[in-house]
């Protein structure tokens, strides 16, 4: 069956970056910039490089991917037959709704288009395009090549065809797409990383501790938790019986943020691959050979 063609408008790090990873998944691969197509094709070729020098592929590899990329300066040749477009322009909203409105009076409503911006609301891009609804956030985390989050987050207007599908080929991409379901300042993870840094440099300015001691603190801490289960199903495997049995344990109440998410980790477990534990004594199997396996790699072990 053959992939759905995609279109990555915009060719810095971080539209690089996931054009990659299309292409290491056999999707074909389209990169538009008003840049020189050469000099696009030497970001890409970077890339690539980086990746086999952190060794996630080998250079081989690298070379298959590079000879699958086709690259133009000419916007209407970039998105005359693909069906996905990665936007990955600069985070200026008129020269976004500029190119929206040039796709879309070329395509219509036949192409789904995500942005890759981490600071507007899909509402506010979708202002005056003639098809809002094909029009939603993808947005990638640095280094974009490698970590596989992709949150997705629709507008006002956004259909819900249109953000399946968007998940459907982030999923096909290898990405681990997350939904956003309401429209929020830093959508999902910025607004966590903007509390964490927050109370870091908050401990910092106190006289707690020094810059490198909070950074340690997370890293061989919770961090290294968070890396393997999350933040509530950390919490949740750290109490005998889980979330339903926290407010017991403190001699309180449950409250109803604790019913919710004792469903939502049970509906979580459930869901996971079996390799990666799907009851509770299967998961901390899970995670402490994931920690082994770290501490290992870091030297501490």
């Amino acid at each position: 069956m053959r992939k759905t063609k995609i279109a990555f408008v915009g060719s810095g790090m971080i539209g690089g970056g996931l054009a990659v990873n299309a292409l290491l998944n056999d999707y074909p691969t389209v990169i538009y910039d008003v840049a020189e197509p050469e000099k696009v094709e030497k970001t890409i070729q970077n890339v690539v490089q980086i990746m086999v020098s952190a060794g996630a592929f080998s250079e081989e590899r690298g070379n298959e991917l590079l000879k699958n990329a086709s690259y133009t300066d000419d916007l209407k040749e970039a998105i005359k037959d693909v069906g996905f477009i990665q936007e990955c322009v600069p985070e200026k909203i008129e020269l976004k709704r500029s190119v929206y409105r040039q796709i879309q009076e070329v395509r219509g409503n036949e192409v789904l288009i995500a942005s890759s911006t981490s600071a507007t609301m899909p509402s506010v891009l979708q202002e005056s395009a003639l098809y809002p609804e094909t029009i939603l956030v993808g947005h990638p985390y640095h280094p974009s090549y490698l970590l596989p989050l992709i949150e997705v987050c629709g507008g006002k207007k956004t259909s819900e065809e249109s953000i399946e599908k968007a998940m459907e080929i982030y999923g096909g991409m290898g990405k681990v797409p997350v939904r956003c379901r309401k429209e929020t300042p830093g959508f999902l993870v910025n607004r966590l990383s903007w509390a964490a840094m927050d109370i870091a440099k908050e401990a910092v300015m106190e006289g707690i501790c020094t810059v490198e001691d909070i950074d340690k603190a997370i890293m061989y801490g919770p961090g290294m938790r968070m890396a393997v289960t999350g933040q509530i199903l950390t919490l949740s495997l750290g109490v005998q019986g889980g979330l339903r049995a926290v407010a017991e344990k403190y001699g309180k109440e449950p409250e109803e943020s604790d019913i919710i998410c004792a469903d939502g980790v049970e509906a979580e477990i459930s869901n996971r691959p079996e390799d990666r534990g799907n009851t509770v004594e299967r998961v901390e199997r899970f995670r402490d050979k994931m920690f082994v396996a770290m501490l290992k790699e870091q030297g501490l072990l």
